[in-house]
């Protein structure tokens, strides 16, 4: 039937809608209670400027969140949300990387991050549309 949409599309929009859902609500928690996100992620002496930082993060990431939520409609359309996915996640797990390898954060402090980003880097590349391309 050529009303069906390819597996391949559904599957990429579940890991858009996902994705959107994760960056919303990690950006609102970031923007709400920054100082017990450093926490969190095992930050123990953080200045009181850090919080502001961490509060534009979630900014950043609600932003993310939003452009991946409109991407899900159609993404072959809006595919430049699926590439900007490749590339956070490529550049989130480099740097996850380049900082453990600077022993700037601890393997525990990283890791779940390092490899979700790298995952989901993976995942937008396999899943991009072809006809996009």
């Amino acid at each position: 039937m050529a009303s069906e949409i390819p597996v391949r599309l559904r599957m990429l929009r579940v890991l858009l809608a996902m994705d959107a859902a994760v960056l919303l609500a990690m950006g609102a928690l970031f923007m709400a209670l920054p100082t017990k996100v450093g926490l969190a992620f095992g930050f123990r002496d953080l200045p009181g400027s850090a919080g502001y930082l961490i509060g534009l993060w979630g900014c950043a990431l609600i932003s993310l969140g939003v452009g991946y939520a409109f991407a899900v409609e159609d993404p072959v359309r809006n595919i430049a949300w699926v590439r900007a996915g490749i590339v956070r996640g490529a550049l989130e797990c480099m740097f996850g990387f380049m900082v453990l390898r600077q022993h700037m954060v601890t393997w525990d402090q990283a890791a779940f991050g390092t490899i979700i980003a790298g995952a989901i880097a993976a995942g937008y590349a396999i899943l991009y549309p072809v006809e996009a391309a």
